[in-house]
């Protein structure tokens, strides 16, 4: 286990008693060093609530609390861990004899090296000088964290590209489409299933205005069936603008067939928020038998 000596993090500057602490970092373009570097300092209790200054100005940064990943040096005295200087050839090994690992540390790793032990006492609720903290710091492996991250935000990184990005022109033109679908206009039909449509309906709604809210999304399942998908009264939100009937709620095939009067219904989830139907009619039939039970849809909050 690293001595209290090698890895005890240095008092940070007295800062106002109502101003919270700075981490400073690089602005421009961002990479998985600094992003991790701060969020493992957000970790700890002294930095939850730190404001990130991501800029190059030597002042601003000199007004930091912490400083990573910028700045040309390394003084965990005064918390400043870049590694980008040429003198920089610190290695875990280098600064923690009898470490094996000798890969010349990132600003992340300078985090992890000097925080790693008060940050994960600090998740196990235990104290920093406990033998399990020292076996799990070794366990985690910064490189291994590193490599987490990184797989984590390139999946991320494809999942905006190739899906979140292009379901905007998908939920647009569903809009722009919806009285096609059903005169109510509370109705949109979505070109392809499997699309995240939910943020951008809610940002395109606070854009465009339509008349009435948006109640129903329908779209095929990988299977080609059809769901209709009650919209949540806000994101994140579990509750529904208008949910289903409730007479269908945890219903399923004839059974729910014979409630709803709608032949070939598939299921409708027991809160209500979705239905399935085999057919695109069916699942308008769903939407359209709901709507026809309350006397009127709200107007989309301004």
């Amino acid at each position: 286990m690293l001595s209290s000596e090698s890895v005890s993090a240095p008092k940070r500057p007295r800062r106002s008693f109502m101003a919270p602490p700075r981490i400073g970092t690089h602005n421009g373009t961002f990479h998985c060093d600094e992003a991790l570097a701060c969020a493992l300092l957000r970790l700890l209790p002294e930095y939850q609530d730190a404001e990130i200054v991501r800029t190059r100005d030597p002042e601003k940064l000199a007004s930091c609390d912490i400083v990573v990943d910028v700045g040309g040096e390394y003084d965990p005295q005064r918390h400043r861990y870049d590694h980008h200087q040429r003198s920089f050839t610190e290695t875990m090994s280098s600064l923690c004899p009898g470490k094996p690992w000798q890969t010349k540390l990132s600003s992340a790793g300078l985090v992890y090296l000097h925080f790693g032990h008060k940050l994960l006492a600090q998740l196990l609720g235990t104290t920093e000088d406990n033998d399990v903290v020292g076996v799990l710091y070794d366990k985690a492996g910064f490189q291994r964290a590193m490599d987490l991250v990184r797989e984590e935000f390139l999946q991320r990184l494809d999942f905006y590209q190739h899906s979140w990005l292009p379901a905007r022109a998908l939920v647009e033109e569903a809009l722009a489409q919806r009285l096609q679908v059903d005169p109510s206009g509370e109705i949109v039909e979505l070109a392809k299933g499997g699309c995240p449509w939910k943020e951008h309906l809610y940002h395109l709604e606070s854009t465009l205005c339509p008349p009435v809210a948006i109640a129903f999304v329908i779209y095929t399942d990988q299977a080609g069936q059809w769901r209709v998908q009650c919209v949540p009264k806000e994101p994140h939100s579990f509750q529904s603008r208008l949910p289903l009937p409730e007479p269908w709620r945890g219903l399923r095939d004839e059974t729910l067939d014979q409630v709803s009067g709608i032949p070939g219904c598939i299921f409708v989830h027991a809160s209500g928020f979705i239905g399935g139907h085999r057919t695109r009619e069916g699942a308008l039939s769903m939407a359209r038998a709901t709507l026809a039970q309350r006397p009127c849809l709200p107007r989309v909050p301004q």
